[in-house]
C-alpha cells in the first residue's frame, strides 16, 4: 500500500483545482451577499456599521470554513475530493481507513493552513520525509494512487 503514494504532481493539481472550485463558490457567494447589501442600501435605508464589521470577519472566516466542509464532506465519504477524483488519488489513514468528517475537515482547512503558512515549507516537505506533507504527518494520513 505504501509504494502506490501520490506523486507531488498529482497532489498538486489535484489541490489547484478543489482552489479554482472553492474560489468560484466563494465568488458567487460574495456576489450574492454584495447584491443582498446592494438592494439594502437602494432602499434608502442606511447600512449600520453593525452589518459591515461582521460581514469584514465573515468574509475573512468563510474560506476555513468552506474549505472544512467541502473537504471534511468529501474526503470522509468518498475519500477523495473533486481535484482528487481528476486525478485518480485518494486520501486515508494509512491502515487504509477513511478519514472521520471532523479530521477531514480539520486536514483540509488548518492542515493546509499551517502546510502553507511559512513559504509553503509544510507541502514542499514532500521531498524530504518519505512523500510526506506536514498535513500528511498532524493528521496521520497518506495519499495513494487509485
Amino acid at each position: 500500500m505504501m509504494n502506490n503514494k501520490a506523486s507531488f504532481l498529482q497532489r498538486s493539481a489535484a489541490w489547484l483545482i478543489d482552489q479554482a472550485i472553492l474560489s468560484i463558490i466563494y465568488s458567487l457567494a460574495a456576489v450574492a451577499i454584495g447584491a443582498v447589501i446592494g438592494a439594502y442600501n437602494n432602499s434608502g435605508i442606511p447600512v449600520p456599521g453593525l452589518i459591515v464589521a461582521p460581514s469584514v470577519i465573515g468574509f475573512s472566516l468563510a474560506p476555513m470554513f468552506g474549505h472544512f466542509l467541502y473537504f471534511g464532506y468529501l474526503w470522509s465519504r468518498r475519500e477523495r475530493s473533486i481535484g482528487m477524483g481528476v486525478m485518480n488519488i485518494r486520501v486515508v489513514k494509512p491502515d487504509g481507513h477513511p478519514l472521520s468528517f471532523l479530521m477531514a475537515g480539520l486536514r483540509g482547512s488548518l492542515g493546509y493552513f499551517l502546510s502553507g503558512l511559512i513559504f509553503g515549507l509544510g507541502y514542499l516537505w514532500f521531498f524530504v520525509d518519505k512523500q510526506e506533507t506536514w498535513h500528511d504527518k498532524i493528521f496521520n494520513t497518506v495519499v495513494l494512487k487509485q
